[in-house]
């Protein structure tokens, strides 16, 4: 996880369609829009979180992104509203069969990797679905 970098990138210089500055489109949008501010403050929230604990802050996006609930998301993942909670709080770790189960209903699928390091060189990684022993 120490080799997980944030991308950043200057979009408030950048010109939008209309060639007016990306952030004075945003806040033109924001003005205009209830959604649209609502969106842009939870994934303020989403960045915000990621610095604390990435995979809640993935959680809770892939979540946003999907428009469900806490409640349904925990319901379909046959786990308690008050885990999802926690965990998109970034104060829990879910073991290995809860996140599986998670992400399943987020359309996504829990892999496992390797990288193996040596010195000079590039390191090589290995990524693979988590095997069904570990879910026993």
């Amino acid at each position: 996880m120490d080799k997980l970098r944030r991308v950043t990138t200057k979009t408030d210089k950048r010109p939008d369609a209309m060639g007016r500055p990306a952030a004075e489109a945003a806040r033109d949008r924001a003005r205009r829009s209830e959604g649209y501010r609502e969106a842009r403050g939870e994934y303020a929230a989403i960045r915000e979180l990621r610095e604390k604990n990435w995979i809640a802050a993935h959680i809770r996006e892939r979540r946003f992104e999907l428009d469900l609930t806490q409640k349904e998301l925990a319901d379909q993942a046959e786990t308690s509203h008050s885990y999802i909670s926690k965990l998109e709080r970034g104060d829990h770790m879910p073991t290995i069969p809860v996140l599986k189960r998670i992400l399943a209903v987020l359309e996504e699928e829990l892999l496992i990797g390797i990288e193996r390091r040596e010195s000079g060189e590039e390191p090589e990684r290995e990524v693979a679905p988590v095997p069904e022993a570990a879910l026993a």
